[in-house]
This record gives structure tokens, sequence and C-alpha cells, in this order.
């Protein structure tokens, strides 16, 4: 679970991430390239936000912010393998209500792209919209692990 720390969190200064998952050393490239990949932005209000210290496999978008990391080991604890994804654009999420937020995730893909929404964020946007904002780069820079 990644962490935000610091008061620059609700306003446009830096972000401050911890537990910033570290990906496989096989799997580093391909996050690196995801994060570099993904949009200034997911729609309104959710401008990408500056990383202090800078995460090559994280990213932030708004004041709530929402956050994308590559790279998890392992599926969410209540992932079940006859779960019911998501499908958009050919992208797998598992979806998980985190308090008033949502997490999505891709346990099917590899590495693992994890995509929280926190509730102010979520009264900014669809989800839907942002899955399918970061849905190229996501199918671009991961692979399938399922037929």
């Amino acid at each position: 679970m990644v962490v935000l720390l610091g008061a620059a969190c609700g306003g446009p200064g830096p972000v401050r991430l911890t537990n910033v998952p570290v990906p496989a050393a096989s799997l580093g490239a391909a996050c690196e390239a995801l994060v570099r990949a993904l949009p200034s932005s997911l729609g309104a209000h959710l401008d990408r936000r500056t990383l202090k210290p800078a995460q090559a496999t994280a990213v932030a978008y708004g004041r709530g912010p929402a956050v994308l990391t590559c790279g998890a080991a392992g599926v969410p604890a209540s992932y079940r393998p006859d779960a019911t994804l998501s499908f958009v654009d050919d992208v797998g999420w598992f979806s998980e209500r985190i308090g008033d937020g949502l997490r999505f995730s891709t346990p099917t893909r590899s590495p693992h792209v994890v995509l929280s929404l926190p509730a102010t964020t979520l009264a900014d946007v669809q989800p839907f919209d942002v899955l399918v904002t970061v849905g190229a780069a996501v199918r671009a820079h991961t692979r399938a692990t399922t037929a």
C-alpha cells in the first residue's frame, strides 16, 4: 500500500509517496517505460504532480491525489482467480473499495499496476474515464499472464 506524506498532498506542491513497490529487476524497465508513457493529465483537476523524491515507478495526479504504481509483487489479498474483472481496452481491472475511494489493479498482467482513486478524485471524474486514459500505456508496457 502506498502512503502519502506531508501537507503538500492537498495542494499544487510536490507529493511525497512512501511504500512505493520496487519491481523485480526483470520488470523495472517496463514499469519505468509505463510511467513515462502516462499522460500529463487524467482529466479535469487531475494534472500530473511532481513527486519528491522522484519515483521511477509511480505517478500522482490531482489534489487527492490519484496514484498509479507499477511493479507490486503478488496480487491483492481479496483477489481470487474467479473474480470478475472489468475489461477496458483489453486490460482487465480488479476493483476494490478502499474507504471512500477505489483501488484498481491488474492481477492478470505483468508487471502489476495499481491505481488508487481517493474520494476527492472520484468527485471530479468517473473511474471508467481514468481507466480509458491510462489503458493504452498499461497495455503497451505490460503483458497478459492469461490466455
